[in-house]
């Protein structure tokens, strides 16, 4: 071959390695594009179908609403406990006792212990065992005043009766307190009575094992 000729060939394979090197980094280029599509499937759904995977999301946000909210019943101090996670010790203990029935009608005071104040009666569960059943009703009496009293009107008494029927004294040293056991400021009021929490129980009751 001439010079020439030898020239006009390399021009042309270096043309031709140029042109495929283009198309193959504009096939990667339109591959790895981030542009996102949706399922085919979900592009072929008829307005009725989507109209109905709208509808099936909602129906599911709204289930998963009313597990999360647990609306608090205002009708008596039995049906709020029952109904909310605030005194969760008490409230199983107060809903197998003689008394619930008392406390959700008469218009009554509760007293209702956290669940902290029961680390000092750690047999608490036995008050559950039929053996005990008097026991439990004792304990829930000592919890109950048989007159609705917000806590202001709770904390200025010296002395309120159980529905135990004995009468015990309300001391204001160092907090106020009602029989030793400190009362927590506020109370709830409901349709048929209060509740006013404490950090201790009011009466620690003695167990048939």
């Amino acid at each position: 071959m001439t010079k020439t000729t030898l020239s006009l060939f390399s021009l042309a394979l270096v043309l031709i390695f140029s042109c495929n090197t283009s198309d193959s980094l504009d096939q990667t280029s339109t591959q790895s594009s981030p542009e996102k599509e949706k399922p085919e499937s979900l592009n072929n759904l008829t307005e009725k179908e989507k109209q109905g995977m709208r509808l099936l999301k909602r129906r599911q946000e709204a289930t998963k609403e009313a597990l999360s909210v647990k609306e608090k019943n205002m009708t008596s101090p039995y049906k709020y406990l029952t109904t909310s996670d605030e005194y969760p010790i008490f409230t199983s203990l107060m809903s197998r006792s003689i008394l619930s029935k008392h406390i959700h009608s008469a218009g009554v005071t509760v007293l209702a212990p956290v669940d902290k104040a029961f680390d000092d009666y750690p047999y608490y569960k036995e008050l559950l065992l039929p053996i005990n059943k008097e026991e439990l009703d004792n304990f829930i009496a000592y919890h109950i005043i048989d007159t609705p009293l917000e806590y202001k009107e709770f904390s200025v008494g010296e002395s309120w009766t159980v529905h135990a029927g004995l009468i015990l004294s309300l001391t204001k040293k160092g907090g106020i307190n009602f029989n030793g056991a400190h009362v927590r400021s506020g109370s709830v009021d409901t349709d048929h009575g209060m509740i006013i929490g404490m950090d201790d129980l009011v009466f620690y009751p003695k167990l048939s094992h």
